[in-house]
């Protein structure tokens, strides 16, 4: 470890100027490629105290294979905000990358998690937009569940459940806006994980 801070310093200008010229997605800088070791908030919390400040206010973090950094600044779309309350779901971690149903919905969101089976939960806070004219766009549709009953006979949860179907994802992908009283959440499937994930998926909201 000391070798390799060592040897940052005296890099150090060079590699600033190589980061100054590159963009960065959502304000989020990975310098790693190793995606699998990136860690979660939780651990970046337990390892940052002993890093912080060594080198230029960067953060640095030691797995036991390679090295990372994230650099979280001020709020942008897509991203972890100083002011932004986590409710990080058991068996969730923080996920950083961009998110293709995102982008083509055009929507902001606050954070997104996702588990081992790689389902994205993805805050989107209480926002206002029309969804049926988003959908309508795409050329998808909506299909809701509004009333208490319907909710019950699909194994389903929360005030409102609003399925968004796009040509492109039927039969591979299943998105999902459950609408809570403390906001909406979007979820991202697999298709083929959609009916044996129900009572886990209330297990993490409800239970």
């Amino acid at each position: 470890m000391i070798v390799y801070i060592v040897w940052y310093q005296v890099k150090w200008n060079e590699l600033k100027k190589a980061l100054q010229s590159q963009d960065l997605w959502s304000g989020i800088q990975i310098l790693s490629k190793s995606w699998d070791l990136l860690p979660t908030i939780s651990s970046i919390t337990n390892t940052v105290s002993t890093m912080t400040g060594i080198i230029q206010n960067k953060t640095w973090i030691a797995t036991n294979k390679t090295w990372v950094t994230v650099s979280v600044p001020k709020t942008t779309t897509g991203t972890v905000s100083k002011n932004t309350s986590i409710k990080l779901l058991s068996g969730t971690s923080i996920y950083y990358w961009s998110i293709a149903i995102i982008e083509k919905l055009g929507i902001k969101y606050q954070y997104a998690l996702t588990d081992e089976q790689w389902i994205r939960f993805i805050y989107l806070g209480t926002p206002s937009y029309d969804f049926t004219s988003i959908a309508r766009a795409l050329k998808g549709s909506l299909y809701t569940l509004a009333t208490e009953q319907d909710l019950l006979q699909n194994k389903l949860f929360g005030n409102k459940v609003v399925f968004i179907n796009l040509p492109e994802y039927k039969d591979k992908q299943v998105v999902m806006l459950i609408y809570l009283n403390d906001g909406i959440w979007l979820v991202q499937m697999e298709y083929s994980l959609y009916h044996k994930s129900k009572t886990y998926l209330k297990s993490l909201f409800i239970d």
